[in-house]
């Protein structure tokens, strides 16, 4: 059987499947004043930053349906079904678009709502195809992701709010009040959608505070593969990587966040994100 995988441009690909022949990666757009760019390709992250920082107003677009059946038609002259991984469902639409697109492309796909995103779903991702290539069948493929993309972790913080509000994460008092007393929230996945769990005193507290629940989490013995991704904070990333292979015998990589991503979260932000090991692989 011939698959084909397929993910969106919000996802962080491991190393291992980035150049992978039989993967599709379908961008999602960047909204400037009205005008559409396609993430990545278009537009990079520095030019976002530098557009809200002129104070354009910078949104975001799923794929259209449209664009995914595009893809649909083109993969099904080729392979016999579709697996894919996509940003959860609760922040955007990519994954209904995936959907339709392949009904009305009359291709065959299997299609996760992963519930998270970024490094995360990428990992998922990988765990796919490493079964596919084990010979395990695509409907035992899907159960396991099913029930595997909940054993993610996902925690950032951002130093200015303004663009939070502005994708409607957090109100516009609460980004008020926050940004005039330099409260900085730390966010985390629950249940596919991006929520507060903490507050603090200015950025760089919020930021240690990440910092601290991963060492901790690293003493544990529970993380081997972490991502630090990151909005203009590629420094402090590169100061936490550094400390932390130097404390445990773990592979951290940093990431860019991706225009579409940087768009939300504004910039400076820093965050960390990977999938709980699994005895299966």
């Amino acid at each position: 059987m011939n698959i084909a995988w397929i993910t969106d441009s919000t996802t962080i690909l491991p190393d291992s499947i980035s150049q992978h022949d039989d993967l599709t990666v379908v961008p999602l757009l960047v909204m400037k004043d009205g005008e559409s760019f396609t993430d990545g390709v278009d537009v990079q992250a520095e030019t976002v930053y530098q557009w809200i920082g002129a104070k354009h107003k910078v949104t975001t677009s799923q794929p259209s349906i449209g664009t995914f059946t595009e893809h649909y038609e083109r993969l099904k002259e080729k392979y016999d079904v579709g697996f894919a991984i996509h940003l959860s469902s609760e922040l955007s639409g990519t994954y209904n678009a995936s959907v339709q697109g392949a009904e009305i492309a009359g291709f065959r796909l299997i299609a996760i709502d992963s519930r998270c995103g970024i490094y995360p779903a990428g990992q998922l991702l990988a765990e796919a195809m490493q079964l596919a290539a084990d010979g395990m069948s695509i409907e035992d493929i899907e159960q396991y992701i099913l029930d595997r993309r909940f054993d993610h972790h996902i925690e950032f913080t951002v130093e200015n709010l303004n663009q939070l509000q502005a994708g409607g994460r957090i109100s516009s008092t609460k980004a008020f009040v926050g940004n005039l007393l330099q409260l900085r929230p730390m966010f985390h996945f629950e249940e596919g959608k991006i929520v507060p769990y903490q507050t603090v005193r200015t950025f760089k507290k919020a930021h240690a505070k990440i910092y601290d629940h991963l060492v901790e989490m690293l003493e544990s013995g529970a993380v081997t593969d972490v991502s630090l991704f990151h909005a203009t904070a590629y420094d402090l990333a590169l100061e936490w990587k550094s400390s932390l292979e130097k404390r445990f015998d773990v592979t951290v990589r940093i990431d860019d966040l991706t225009p579409v991503l940087g768009s939300h979260t504004g910039n400076p932000a820093i965050g960390m994100s990977f999938l709980n090991p699994t005895s299966r692989l």
